[in-house]
């Protein structure tokens, strides 16, 4: 194979060239040069036919794109942006901080030159429609137009009705502009990101993104963790790309992937993720560590004491835990909520009962000391993850007090959230920012930062290493600390259950007993 970039050609050497003719009727071009024998335009319909064929040949857009923005693109980008324009409908499950985003918009500009794509919509966690998706356009296809689809339902859907290449808009937001977006069709491409949020086939959400899917469109699923919790989170996803790919029904495909060992309890059967590389297909994916060349990451465990205010706090609700075990049988919810008290306990703060937003601070000072310690050693910016809202305050009161400080959670808006990250990216202050992981897992920039630390555990994995990402990514300059807080052997269980990936309502019960029992 020869690619003629001059004359836009692709030079073969087929034997048998019946089929090929048949494929490209009146287009071949009979040559002979160094043993080719056939010349096919080089164009998107026509190499993805080749490709369909089993003949391989290379995207043009590795020839007639000039890349641009502020970056040149990396190798892996380039193989990634020739995956999409030849997929109309694909995965990227590259790992978190591979750049994909990046590449996707390389993609999606090329095939709007090419007229092969007319507008796209962009669906994306609230947290990153701003700060990430917006940015990146800016950064590296700038002559682009976008617009957010945010705020009030005749806002977004007035801002739909604009001219605008891009249309970004967070997953909840689907629902509302959903008739308006069926009816156009000039928006050819889907792009998801974060697409494991679709993995539960039940929700509203996937039903309304199931709605918003044409039949001939462009969609892209992106996600470095399609299976954040077992094999059983690829069904839905399957089913978006290539629904014949999977069983009917999900009970099937469950016990296609999954080994039932009690009531509650299932295993991923041996071999199960050869199954799931099969239906999560076609796909492309490249390991950060195979394709870029960062500082080394360093994780460390720091251990802290409780006050005599926490530990006679914890032994009180122990009590209350083993006098309600004996008079009632405890259920994943039960046992959820108790631990989750235990959780607080050991924080600092605990919800009032029956409260909305009232938290009772409970003393925390050699915790507190620790943060402080762990904060002083950065060489960069510090990245808190703190699980509870009413801890978060006390916190930056006392953070506050030596560092600049600023706290990103629910309770933020997105104007002031994305003005915090700004600030946090471009300006000296805030030199530590207090989060919820909720609400910066997923597609932050925030090299900034050399450390995170867990203030205390959090129960997704899939939150945990999306929030690790954050600081682990294209730009990292400096070698990075991941810092794990723990008072308290509980804690330090849930680590090692949540590193495994083995949150259930089993997991949940066992942790509740293994209290009962200490």
């Amino acid at each position: 194979m020869y690619v003629d970039q001059q004359h836009e050609r692709v030079f073969l050497r087929i034997r048998n060239d019946q089929l090929l003719r048949r494929c490209f009727p009146g287009v071949l071009e009979d040559v002979k040069w160094k043993g080719h024998n056939i010349a096919v335009p080089h164009d998107i319909q026509s190499t993805r036919i080749l490709n369909n064929l089993g003949i391989k040949v290379p995207s043009p857009i590795r020839y007639k794109y000039n890349w641009p923005g502020k970056y040149k693109p990396f190798d892996h980008q380039i193989v990634t942006a020739e995956f999409l324009t030849l997929n109309r409908k694909g995965f990227v499950l590259s790992e978190m901080g591979t750049a994909k985003s990046a590449a996707a918009l390389w993609a999606a500009d090329y095939l709007m030159q090419e007229r092969e794509v007319t507008k796209a919509l962009i669906v994306a966690p609230l947290s990153t429609l701003e700060r990430v998706w917006r940015d990146e356009i800016f950064n590296f296809i700038m002559h682009r137009s976008a617009v957010v689809l945010h705020g009030s339902a005749e806002r977004r859907l007035e801002l739909l009705a604009s001219n605008a290449d891009f249309y970004i808009i967070n997953y909840e937001g689907l629902e509302i502009i959903l008739p308006a977006l069926r009816k156009r069709t000039d928006i050819n491409l889907m792009l998801v990101d974060e697409a494991a949020a679709y993995r539960n086939s039940e929700t509203d959400r996937y039903t309304n993104l199931l709605k918003a899917i044409k039949p001939k469109q462009r969609l892209w699923l992106m996600s470095g963790t399609p299976c954040p919790n077992a094999p059983t989170d690829a069904w839905a996803l399957a089913r978006l790309i290539d629904p014949m790919k999977v069983p009917v029904y999900f009970t099937s495909w469950k016990r296609q992937v999954m080994q039932q060992i009690t009531t509650y309890k299932w295993r991923p059967r041996a071999g199960s993720e050869h199954r799931v590389f099969e239906v999560l297909q076609p796909a492309v994916r490249f390991k950060k560590k195979d394709c870029l060349d960062l500082p080394p990451v360093t994780y460390e465990s720091r251990s802290c004491e409780l006050t005599p205010a926490q530990q006679a706090a914890y032994n009180k609700m122990y009590q209350y835990m083993v006098a309600d075990a004996a008079g009632h049988r405890i259920d994943a919810v039960n046992a959820a909520d108790k631990i989750g008290k235990l959780r607080q306990i050991l924080c600092g703060c605990v919800k009032v009962p029956d409260s909305a937003e009232e938290y009772v601070v409970i003393p925390h000072k050699p915790r507190l000391k620790v943060l402080l310690e762990c904060i002083e050693e950065a060489q960069a910016k510090v990245i808190v993850v703190v699980p509870y809202k009413g801890i978060v305050q006390a916190l930056q009161e006392e953070v506050s007090k030596h560092y600049t400080c600023d706290i990103v959670n629910g309770g933020v808006g997105l104007t002031a959230r994305n003005e915090i990250w700004r600030r946090f990216k471009h300006e000296e202050s805030p030199q530590v920012v207090l989060c919820h992981p909720q609400v910066m897992a997923h597609g932050l920039n925030l090299t900034e930062a050399d450390r995170l630390i867990f203030y205390a555990p959090i129960y997704s994995n899939e939150y945990s290493q999306q929030v690790m990402e954050r600081i682990n990514r294209p730009g990292q300059k400096l070698p990075m600390t991941i810092i794990r807080m723990g008072g308290h052997a509980l804690e330090w269980q849930i680590y090692k259950v949540v590193e495994g990936k083995r949150v259930s309502q089993e997991t949940i019960l066992d942790l509740y007993q293994q209290v009962l029992q200490s």
